[in-house]
């Protein structure tokens, strides 16, 4: 059981028995009423993040504030009830995010119940963990856990015909191009920690222009994906430049440095730069690789 309040805040729900409550922010997988045998109604809510499911109760209907949809976010709190024949937990107050903006959220809150590379996502929140850097890490959850990005991030294809061309492609191409930076070279941990997020977030942009039934949007076929990596960026890269340039600019380098071959551009002028171009194309290539030999 938690001895504090810190300990009870935003709790993964694959342990839930370790503590007695919790709080935090959920993807709100599925929300279904019931009538108990009692003539009670009841609601059984389903929650999710990167570790798994948990379902939570709620048999009170003021505990519910505004209009809930399923798979959207929600603030919540909870309570393990011991009555009954099983302990189960209580719902004790629930809201909607319905802010516009982003939330004060954790990328482990991402649902592995909509993700179709559950591995994948896993290992993504892996990767976020082993950044030293705080700038950089609340840099990458302001970028990928807008509105607009956050499932699609974890549900779009990375390509429609070429690589990773699959629901779920996306994620699974960008952790393994991030594993193969942070494994593969002798770099320092600040190089490391670039590499990393630079790698996550380099295809970016296919969150607008691809969906996860493998078509394009409206703006996918005005826009090729990497000229939205910068918009899509914006605005934490302010708040990462008000505190730490030199990472800031190190981003924006390596996501807009030409590629070999490239007509216009910069040419990559550091260590991340190039290695990050190598491992996009050793991963597209070996995913293209294991097709073939699935196929035959």
């Amino acid at each position: 059981m938690v001895n504090s309040l810190a300990d009870s805040i935003q709790p993964l729900l694959s342990s839930p028995n370790k503590r007695d409550r919790f709080i935090g922010y959920y993807f709100l997988a599925g929300f279904v009423a019931r009538i108990g045998r009692d003539g009670q109604p009841f609601w059984i809510i389903t929650l999710s993040d990167s570790s798994g499911e948990l379902t939570v109760y709620c048999r009170d209907q003021s505990c519910i504030n505004g209009n809930l949809q399923p798979l959207s976010w929600v603030h919540l709190e909870a309570q393990l009830d011991p009555n009954g024949t099983k302990p189960y937990f209580r719902c004790k107050y629930i809201e909607p995010l319905v802010t516009k903006r982003n939330f004060e959220g954790s990328l482990a809150g991402l649902p592995i119940t909509l993700c179709p590379k559950p591995d994948s996502l896993r290992h993504f929140v892996e990767l976020v963990n082993s950044l030293k850097h705080l700038e950089l890490k609340i840099f990458l959850t302001e970028v990928i856990m807008q509105p607009a990005v956050a499932i699609k991030y974890i549900t779009c294809p990375a390509s429609l015909n070429f690589h990773h061309n699959y629901a779920g492609g996306l994620i699974e191409h960008s952790v393994d191009v991030a594993a193969r930076l942070a494994s593969g070279y002798s770099m320092s941990q600040q190089q490391r920690d670039i590499a990393v997020v630079a790698a996550l977030l380099h295809d970016i942009g296919k969150t607008q222009t691809l969906t996860a039934d493998l078509m394009r949007t409206p703006v996918g076929y005005l826009v090729d994906h990497g000229d939205l990596t910068l918009e899509l960026c914006a605005s934490a890269l302010k708040n990462l430049q008000r505190k730490n340039g030199f990472l800031s600019d190190q981003l924006r380098h390596v996501w807009t440095c030409s590629s070999p071959g490239a007509r216009y551009g910069f040419k990559p002028k550091t260590k991340v730069a190039n290695k990050l171009q190598q491992c996009d194309r050793f991963s597209a290539q070996a995913a293209q690789q294991n097709q073939l030999n699935y196929a035959n």
